[in-house]
Order: structure tokens, then sequence, then C-alpha cells
């Protein structure tokens, strides 16, 4: 993984304050600063993660917290009084909500615009192993180049590459069967020369992006044509935003005032005509009846769901190996039913290796001092107990440690400004609640986080709940290694897990039109994983890596999407049926099941305890919304 910045400006520019001068000239036309020494990189890193201190304001509440939570039950005592005069209620609410006010009560935090500098930092906390600045004059602008590299895949390669007049960005992981054992950026930028001997510039570099298999954003130079070629896969699995001016086009990782997310498109700009132009890579299928039967699809799409794990999990060679106890690779963890299946799936292709191997299951909850709820508390929390202590027994072979990240309400309260920075232009309540959560699941603090073992395997689940610390071991103060972490976002866009698609059949009674309503669905689902990119990835992607870590998403591999539309036909995903009212014979009552094959696949894999587990969006399963009191009527659609 990487982080990639481009900033191509009219005439001449300063070199950033942040970079050490003199430049390394390398030719007549090349100016460059590169270094892997630790020291060095730590001191961008620490810039970069840098805490916004809290105002005297937030300082105030945070010590007036036991006050607040005794204003707030006043509150509802008052509220459920159901005999007061509703004047006088009204004016004790009135009072005890301006109380709340006075403390609680924040100033306005405005964005500002971050400049080259403060751009290079934020860039520098996605890629921890080696840094790199490049600059060069072309046609009348200047181009400067920043990179920030996470070294997951051997041999290391420096960025960029330059070569017939190319110069490469690269931020992703690539499965093509070609470089599976080899280093992507160096065949991205070998497969291009291979196209140029057959074909226009333009051309070729379209066909090379388009044979690319994987979750990637991309920044390429053409020297020759005087263009630059940047974007993000079919998907949109990776960040990258831009901003275009009448002076300068900025391309960056990272996020800031004025810039605009990219789609999941390449984006061609011309310096000639200072215009941008549009490129899809691939459109999404079909649905293709072929007869399989229920259970026929669901070991496919076990075996298809096991590959797209398999080359995520297989293409993961750091820099610097680890001690053989530590973690390569861990998964966003609610102990629900789409990241507890990718679990098991890499807990069976580990379980064949001779040597024990580790994995990180990352859960994360919230101290909550609206509802005095701790943090391990949380549903999510009890859920990811409940599934990690069933796959410890079904794995026996593969180290499973249940990391808990516990967020008490002060960390919440000096890293929300850093999330909104990164999670930016998103700005909404419920942006923040679901950004933040990844950002304190993916997190490297110690002071918050406790390694749980299961210390006895052959406990049996109702045993183990009586009394869980009896069978465990907690080690506080740990922080996890892993660099990549493994999400299960996608299985809700493919089989159909939000209200609104059981809405297209519950809005509607009628059978006599269910391939029309199913017809409907697929096209609902469709549209998910269209705009994914816009909802959900850049978002999290930003919040995960400002870490140095990278998240991979077996549900979202291409193939796999493909595979899913074309051979999945939408009954499968959604069942629904009218049952008899239990006491009112004249009536019938809406049921469905979402994800339905996919929880038959659950059931597949001897999986039980999560094959009907419901879907819960993270912010309420982590308890990272409403967590100021006097939040109770904020909705996640306001701004912040």
């Amino acid at each position: 993984m990487c982080g990639i910045l481009l900033k191509v400006s009219k005439g001449l520019v300063e070199i950033p304050s942040c970079i050490t001068q003199p430049l390394h000239v390398l030719d007549e036309k090349y100016q460059q600063w590169e270094t892997l020494d630790h020291r060095t990189i730590q001191t961008f890193l620490d810039h970069g993660s840098k805490l916004s201190p809290l105002t005297q304001q937030q300082l105030y509440k945070l010590e007036n917290l036991p006050l607040l939570r005794e204003l707030n039950n006043e509150l509802l005592k008052i509220k459920n009084n159901v005999k007061a005069d509703p004047v006088v209620k009204q004016q004790q609410l009135d009072e005890v909500q301006r109380q709340i006010d006075a403390i609680s009560k924040e100033d306005e935090v405005v964005m500002e615009k971050d400049d080259m500098d403060g751009l290079i930092y934020k860039v520098s906390n996605r890629g921890p192993d080696y840094l790199n600045y490049t600059q060069f004059a072309h046609a009348g602008y200047t181009f400067q180049s920043f990179l920030a590299i996470l070294s997951l895949r051997q041999p290391f390669t420096r960025q960029p590459i330059v070569k017939d007049e190319f110069i490469l960005q690269f931020n992703g992981e690539l499965y093509n069967d070609e470089c599976l054992n080899g280093n992507d950026t160096q065949f991205i930028i070998d497969t291009l020369h291979e196209h140029l001997l057959d074909g226009s510039r333009n051309d070729a570099i379209l066909r090379t992006l388009k044979h690319l298999d994987g979750e990637f954003a991309i920044i390429l130079v053409d020297l020759v044509d005087d263009k630059v070629y940047f974007g993000r896969d079919s998907v949109g699995k990776r960040s990258l935003c831009y901003e275009l001016t009448d002076e300068e086009l900025v391309i960056s990782s990272v996020s800031t005032v004025g810039c605009v997310d990219c789609k999941n498109e390449i984006y061609e700009y011309d310096l000639v005509t200072h215009s941008v132009t549009t490129h899809v890579l691939h459109d999404l299928p079909t649905y293709t009846p072929n007869g399989y039967t229920e259970e026929e699809l669901v070991g496919q799409l076990w075996d298809q769901l096991k590959q797209s794990v398999l080359k995520r999990q297989d293409a993961i060679h750091p820099l610097d190996e680890e001690e053989s106890d530590t973690s390569k690779l861990a998964v966003l963890f609610s102990g629900g039913l789409d990241c507890t299946i990718v679990a098991a799936l890499i807990c069976e292709l580990l379980s064949n290796n001779p040597n024990t191997a580790t994995i990180d299951l990352l859960t994360v909850g919230f101290e909550n001092p609206r509802t005095n709820q701790k943090s391990g508390d949380s549903p999510d929390r009890q859920l990811a107990l409940k599934s990690w202590f069933h796959l410890s027994k079904q794995f026996p072979r593969v180290n499973l440690q249940l990391i808990e990240v516990n967020v008490d309400y002060r960390s919440w309260f000096e890293h929300k400004q850093r999330v909104r920075s990164l999670m930016f232009p998103y700005n909404t309540e419920m942006d923040l609640s679901i950004a933040i959560a990844f950002y304190f699941a993916s997190s490297c603090l110690p002071d918050l986080t406790t390694k749980v073992t299961l210390s006895d395997k052959n406990v049996s689940w109702h045993e183990f709940i009586q009394d869980p610390s009896q069978y465990t071991t907690r080690v506080p103060s740990y922080e996890s290694k892993a660099k990549v972490l493994f999400s299960g976002l996608g299985a809700d866009e493919l089989f159909a897990g939000y209200s609104r698609h059981e809405a297209i059949f519950s809005s509607n009674k009628a059978t006599d039109n269910d391939d029309t309503l199913y017809d409907e669905l697929q096209e609902s689902l469709n549209y998910d994983i269209s705009i994914i990119h816009q909802r959900n990835l850049s978002r999290d992607d930003r919040v995960v890596s400002c870490w140095g870590k990278e998240i991979r998403y077996p549900y979202l591999d291409v193939k796999f999407i493909n595979w899913v539309i074309t051979n999945v036909p939408p009954q499968l995903k959604l069942k629904y049926a009218y049952i008899p009212h239990a006491n009112k014979k004249d009536k019938v009552v809406f049921t469905s099941v979402r994800k339905h094959i996919l929880r038959q696949l659950a059931e597949y894999l001897a999986m039980p305890y999560v094959s009907q587990e419901l879907k819960r969006a993270i912010q309420f399963g982590a308890k990272s919304a409403k967590l100021n009191i006097g939040d109770s009527k904020v909705k996640g659609t306001d701004s912040l």
C-alpha cells in the first residue's frame, strides 16, 4: 500500500519546507529526495498524526461529565412525568436543557485547507517504510510527486517508476496471475511497455489499466502526449481525490478542503487543453439463468469466495518479517455473518499450514456517557466474543486473538477532529460515527487495547459464558502488528442485506409480480455496488490507512462480484413470505430472510452460531453514534 500525491502547477514553485534540501539531481530533468531511515520517517508520521489540542470549552465539558449525566437523568425524569402540567413541564425541560447546553455546546470547527506540507504529512502516515519526493519541470509546468510506501509485496520497489517517458505512482494490490509472486508496481510498467509495442500510448494505457485485477489507485504521467491519467479501480477500493483549478491540478490519497473524491473511473487530464475526460474500466454483468440448484450454488459460492480470500491472504510479504507468533493479518470483526465467514475461510486456509498461524480479530466498542454504557457492553462486542469462541473451537490449529479496543469518551473526544479531517469531504453525523469506529478498530493505541486468547479449547459455550475470565488469558496494552485488515464490506450490497432491499417486497403484497420485484431488487443491488466507492470506500480507506495499514475486501473482488451477479438469482439473496397472524386470522405478517444464500453458506461451513445473526450497522453495534449528552435528537444526516 502507498500514499500517493501529485501536484502539477503552472510555472516554477518552491520545494515544500518539510523536504530536506538540496535535492539529489538524478539527471538534467529530475530532482529527488528519498529515505528509508525509520527515524526520519517517524518525524513525518508524528506531524501527520498530530492531534488538535482540546479547547477550554471542551476541557470544561470533560471535567463536568458527572454533572452532565445528572442533568440528563433529570431531563429524562421530567419527560417521563405524565402527570405534570404541560406548561410547567416544558419550562422545566427548557431550563435543564439550557444548563446542559451551557456545558456541552462547542464552538463550530472550521475545516482548514492543507498546503503541500500538510498533504505530505498526512500522506506519510499511509506508508511508514519509504518516503520519496520527486520534482521536475515539463511543458511549462512543475510536477511535484510524493509517495509513502507500506511494503507488503516483495521485492521492494521504489516509486515513482520512470520508463518509456511515463512516470508511475501506484497505491494498491494486484492479483493478476502474472504478478502474484512479484512486485505489482513493476508489473504495471512492464505490461504498459509491452502494450506500447502494438498500439498508441492512450490505447496502451487503457488496455493496461483494464487488465489490472485488484484494489488500487493510480497516477500515470505521460510526458510524450502531455497527459496525466489518474483514478481508481472499477469498484473504487482505494481512496483518491483531486482538485483542478486554473493554475494547478492536485491528486492525492488524502483529502482536504477543495478536493473531491474520484469516481471509480480513470481520469485523463490534458495539459494543453486543461480539460478532463473519464474512462470506465468495467461494466457490471447481468444475471444469466443457469439451472444450478441452491445446494450447488452454495458450494460454488464457497469456492469463489475462498479463492478471493486466498489471493488476498497469500499476497502478504511485509518488508520486515515479525515473530512467528505475531499476526500478519487481522479481520475487522463485529462477529456478524459477513466478517465471520471471511475469518472462517482464512482459518480454513491456514489450517493446512504445518505451522501455527495467528490472526487478530479486531473488535471495537465505545463508552457512551449519554447512556452510561461501557465500551465492553456494546452489542458487537458481545457478538464478537461469541463468534471468536466458536471459531477458536472450530479451528484449534489457528491462534485466534480477540483484540478488544475499548474507546473511552475522552479518547473519542481527542481524536474526533483528526477523523473529521481524514474523512472530509464526508461531513455528516453518520459518517463520523462510522469512520471513527473503523479509525479506532484499526488503531495503534495500546492504552485502549487488550488481547484475549482462549486458554481452554475444550470448554463448552454454556460453561464459558458463565465465567469467561476462567477460560481466557487477557493481555492489556497490546498493539496489533497486523498491517493487512480484512473486511466483510460488500456482502450487504451483493446479497441484499439492507432494510431498503426488504422494503421492495414488504411494500407490495401482491405475489403475482415476483419476477418484477426481484428484477427491481437486482437493479438496486447493482446500483449499490456501483456507488459503494462513494458511500463507504473513500471514507473508510482514509481513516484506516492513516495507521499505516490497508483494508482488503474479499466480497468486492471484481471476479467474485461478476460471478455473484451472473450466477446467483436474486430469489436466493432475499426470501420472503406472508404468514398468518398469530392472533388475527384475517391478517398476514410479512417475513423475510436477507442474505439467504450467505446464511446457507454459514450452515455449509458448520457455523450455525452466526447463520441467523441479523444485520447491525457498525455505528449501532459498536455504539459510536450519539455519544454526546444532548445528542438524542441528532440525526445521522445532520451536518457536523
